[in-house]
């Protein structure tokens, strides 16, 4: 009797401690999605920019001139782009005296890198060039502080020059703009001609169901929204400025191409595996980068050799994309041209692995 208690004991005790530790899940992965064939129109001109959404084929188009200025939303956020497809250069004067500004003499005009990387933008670290703190916060602190105190602290009085593109009327071409002040929920900034006339106070709020907030000077001064909300696309068929080298010189250049979303969204490229060989088990193990252009735009080129140049695509790139719900997706594109043989209408096959 006393044998069968303690057996008796021993099994619940056992039993207690085995409940303290979580049971392993099963991981089931889904069955890979149908593959799928589509296209979208951005016009010979390129005008059309596309958002697209690869788990329902749902596109949104909007006019890759509409903006002007890219901030960032999150709420720690201060970055901010110029839309290289207008061709918009950025000289920062490293003065902060807006009124005496009226020229573009010795202007050193730069460029956002095609990555989007924060450490890269034209603008640069404009809360650093002449910050206003609060004094009983130690300058190291700046970044590392919570949102609630980051509207106490943060302004700026440092002018840039912006030129807004050739194809801007000269009187209107170039503004001086002052990014004055942050917080985790707005922006403000002021602007006007090289003359002083045309002067804007602007207080814009950061969108943060959106990737970016966009602002256009050249269509109206005032907040537009280009793309759909974060959750809504993945990838965008777009013009957008890059860096090319040619006999040891590195020009800017406008190429057509494709950016990924940046939420959380990051690419690999392989030509080792067809397009039909790419498996979940092979995508998983391959590098992925999280900068904007990682797909890019050389995935065709060219030929000069036909009797007039023609675009021809590279079907053996294969781009596995990774979202943010952490599926991964193959794509490669297969044509550039529409049923009229007209050009800028990528064609692409993807499936979800």
């Amino acid at each position: 009797m006393i044998f069968r208690f303690r057996f008796l004991f021993l099994a619940l005790i056992v039993s207690l401690f085995a409940s303290c530790f979580k049971k392993d899940d099963s991981i089931v992965l889904q069955a890979p999605g149908n593959v799928e064939v589509d296209q979208v129109a951005m016009g010979p001109d390129y005008l059309n920019q596309i958002y697209y959404q690869l788990s329902t084929n749902e596109t949104f188009m909007s006019d890759h001139r509409s903006w002007d200025l890219a901030f960032e939303t999150s709420a720690n956020g201060y970055h901010i782009w110029v839309n290289g497809s207008n061709q918009i250069f950025v000289n920062n004067t490293n003065s902060s005296n807006f009124d005496n500004i009226t020229d573009t003499v010795g202007s050193n005009w730069l460029m956002d890198a095609s990555s989007w990387n924060k450490d890269s933008t034209a603008i640069g670290e404009w809360i650093n060039s002449n910050p206003v703190v609060d004094p009983s916060v130690p300058k190291d602190d700046l970044f590392n502080s919570s949102p609630s105190r980051i509207e106490e602290m943060v302004t700026s009085t440092r002018v840039y020059l912006i030129d807004l593109g050739p194809d801007m009327l000269a009187a209107e071409r170039y503004k001086k703009i002052v990014f004055e002040s942050f917080d985790q929920h707005q922006y403000t900034f002021k602007y006007a001609n090289l003359n002083n006339s045309d002067f804007h106070e602007i207080t814009i709020q950061k969108e943060t169901d959106y990737a970016y907030t966009y602002f256009s000077i050249r269509n109206g001064n005032q907040v537009v929204y280009p793309e759909p909300i974060k959750p809504k696309w993945d990838i965008l068929f777009t013009r957008y400025r890059t860096i090319l080298f040619s006999g040891g010189i590195t020009l800017p250049y406008i190429v057509t191409g494709v950016l990924i979303n940046p939420d959380g969204y990051s690419v690999a490229m392989d030509t080792s595996v067809s397009f039909n060989d790419m498996d979940y088990n092979y995508a998983k193990n391959l590098i992925y980068k999280s900068n904007r252009d990682a797909i890019g735009f050389d995935w065709k080129h060219i030929n000069y050799q036909s009797a007039s140049a023609t675009y021809v695509v590279d079907p053996t790139k294969i781009y596995l994309i990774k979202d943010k719900l952490g599926y991964y997706w193959k794509l490669h594109f297969i044509g550039f041209y529409n049923d009229q043989g007209v050009k800028g209408y990528p064609q692409f096959e993807f499936q979800r692995l």
